[in-house]
């Protein structure tokens, strides 16, 4: 009789929990996957509990792999150690690249990048995916979490992200299918075509294009304090050109609406208030030993009248597997510019090294007609013919690319090639980008620039008549107003942009943090931990910098024949926290004096304008030289660069 009251209050509680249930709406006790720990870093090994709804079994891989009836089979809780010395796998595959054919390299080409598996256990990551099989034989949807265990013990990981991520082994690795081997097409490609002497364009699975090429993958990000910011189901798929060919190598990531029902990465990753469609995951292109040229000239560039991208350090995991050093960066589409431009996404056209990448197919004959055309064949030596084109392109973005490309000595594949330039379709007066001009892009400046062989390269001239050349640039340079234009915005970026100091700045910022996560990934890919590699490349890119202004501010003249001399110009402001200064197209870095110095060709004058802070007003410029010394009223003014220099002091005062 007691034995029956027990049973009876036992079912009885068992309802009351079921109805409390039920009215409060609470079901995922019955009906979701429920793991005991989330992915994360963890200092400790632990157990990882996995519950379902009852009557159902759990399946779960270990690999990556999608859990089916042949996956192992959940009978109680897994240990989470850490994966480390768990037995490479995917590191050790030589198909990911034609890198790895040194024979048919010694006998086609002549470039051997001497890539080798890695001799001992690289870092990784326990990647657990679960789903669970109904009475019916039906799957659940799959859920995967990673765990870093033992990663505060871990060199190369401090003050960078870390991304997971989680895809099917065969949407990799498969011959038929993957997207990151040599596969069926180089073994077609191979007995077909044959071979020539690049061995990073043979053709490859890796070198497929288009959505037939995107695989479905989990994507989970870590921030530089190891939280967890974005967990995702993605697409994925290889970017780049000849890139391609390298391993590693560059990835996009795209959210998509058919893969979680969010087409848009809804964090903030760049501090921007940009929520991508498409991210990068950027592998630096041909500057595989640095990884500093397009990050840099980004830093040193931002804020001139041509886009840029944000660069954040990241290391990634492959199926749980470590797979080198990275920059996370935005994708230049129609959401980018949409955003960072405030014009609407369906009505930006864009080309990328002169195709149409963003926009309608009868859009590409506006890019035809207004720059292959009219910039190339129209007289720009007369003036209203550069007026007109002024009507097409934003001048001062045009100027202010490819000043820089040409500071930094690109050449190679640039300007015939990884030149971006975009437009509104119809013109929209809501917005200062909408008057449907042409404007520039910045990308890709690791093929050819930013090198010690090239501190005295004439890239003025090659740019203008050499073999890789603009035949517009050429052109406009023919027009006096663009000549001055270009001139006076080419010695802004020398002494602002291109300065020293702000390049020594960066330079030394990037070799703290990144010195030891590119020691990690160099043993990795080509099983050497010595860093002097790694700090020989930044600092070729430096000793450039630190050098070059000398040679190419001499080709300016000789280029542009100038007649005058350089002329030391000198600002002052007799108090920083009263207002601002520009000088042509810089606001001055004052230093804690309120000085700053730079010069000018005394061919062209330079132009000032003041503007007072709240509680200030601007009085006059003190303007000395030589010669003598003089008072000009007028916030905004033209000076003549006087030959043996000058200095010019804003004077305000407190209202």
């Amino acid at each position: 009789m007691i034995k029956r009251q027990k049973i009876l209050m036992l079912l009885t509680a068992m309802c009351i929990c079921l109805g409390i249930m039920l009215l409060t709406g609470d079901k995922s006790a019955v009906t979701e996957l429920t793991f005991s720990r989330e992915s994360g870093f963890y200092e400790q090994p632990f157990t990882l509990k996995i519950s379902a709804p009852p009557g159902t079994e759990i399946y779960y891989t270990l690999d990556g792999s999608e859990p089916d009836e042949n996956a192992i089979k959940y009978a109680g809780p897994i240990s989470i150690t850490d994966a480390t010395e768990n037995e490479n796998v995917y590191s050790m595959r030589t198909d990911v690249s034609a890198g790895f054919l040194t024979e048919k390299i010694a006998r086609y080409s002549k470039s051997d990048p001497q890539y080798a598996v890695p001799d001992y256990p690289v870092d990784k990551c326990t990647v657990v995916r679960a789903a669970y099989r109904d009475a019916d034989g039906n799957f659940s949807e799959t859920k995967t979490e990673n765990y870093f265990v033992g990663f505060d013990n871990k060199i190369g990981y401090d003050d960078i992200y870390v991304m997971s991520i989680v895809t099917d082994p065969d949407h990799l690795f498969d011959e038929e299918t993957g997207i990151y081997v040599l596969g069926n097409i180089f073994q077609e490609t191979e007995r077909s075509a044959g071979l020539d002497e690049y061995w990073w364009w043979w053709n490859a699975n890796y070198h497929q294009r288009g959505l037939e090429w995107e695989r479905i993958a989990d994507v989970q990000l870590f921030d530089a304090d190891r939280q967890l910011i974005q967990r995702k189901s993605c697409g994925i798929r290889i970017q780049g050109g000849g890139s391609r060919g390298n391993v590693p190598r560059s990835m996009n990531i795209y959210a998509r609406d058919i893969y979680d029902g969010e087409g848009r990465f809804y964090i903030d990753l760049f501090g921007s208030g940009y929520m991508a469609d498409t991210i990068t995951l950027f592998a630096g292109g041909d500057d595989r030993v640095s990884k500093f040229r397009d990050m840099l000239m980004a830093r040193l560039t931002e804020g001139r009248a041509f886009a840029t991208m944000h660069y954040i350090p990241c290391a990634m995991f492959l199926d749980g597997e470590y797979w080198g050093v990275y920059w996370l960066t935005e994708k230049y589409d129609d959401a980018y510019l949409g955003y960072y431009y405030n014009v609407k996404k369906n009505n930006v056209i864009m080309i990328k090294s002169t195709t149409l990448a963003e926009g309608n197919e009868e859009d590409n004959e506006l890019y035809v007609e207004q720059i292959l055309k009219y910039m190339v064949n129209t007289d720009m030596k007369d003036e209203g013919n550069y007026q007109y084109a002024c009507e097409l392109i934003d001048m001062q973005s045009y100027i202010d690319y490819y000043a820089s490309e040409i500071y930094i000595g690109r050449y190679n594949d640039w300007p015939s090639g990884n030149e971006g330039l975009w437009r509104v379709r119809e013109k929209d007066e809501d917005s200062r980008y909408g008057d449907g001009k042409w404007r520039w892009m910045l990308f890709d400046v690791n093929s050819g620039a930013l090198s010690s062989n090239l501190i005295d390269a004439n890239t003025i001239a090659s740019t203008r008549s050499g073999i890789e050349h603009s035949a517009v640039f050429n052109n406009l340079c023919q027009n006096p107003d663009f000549q001055k234009q270009f001139v006076i915005t080419f010695m802004d970026l020398a002494n602002t942009t291109f300065a020293r100091e702000r390049v020594d700045a960066i330079v030394q910022e990037y070799t703290e943090l990144m010195t030891e996560p590119m020691q990690v990934h160099r043993k990795r890919f080509w099983g050497s931990e010595d860093t002097t590699v790694f700090l020989d490349a930044v600092a070729d890119v430096q000793n450039f910098l630190d050098c070059r202004r000398p040679y190419i501010v001499q080709y300016l003249k000789e280029e542009f024949g100038l007649t005058g001399s350089l002329a030391s110009v000198v600002l002052e402001v007799n108090d920083t926290a009263a207002g601002k200064v520009v000088l042509n197209t810089i606001e001055p870095p004052f230093d804690e004096n309120g000085k700053w110095s730079g010069e000018y060709y005394t061919d062209y004058p330079i132009t000032l304008t003041a503007s007072a802070n709240e509680g200030y007003r601007f009085v006059e410029w003190e303007v000395k030289d030589a010669r003598q010394t003089k008072v000009i009223q007028g916030e905004n003014i033209e000076l003549p660069v006087s030959e043996g220099g000058m200095s010019v002091k804003a004077i305000y005062e407190e209202k």
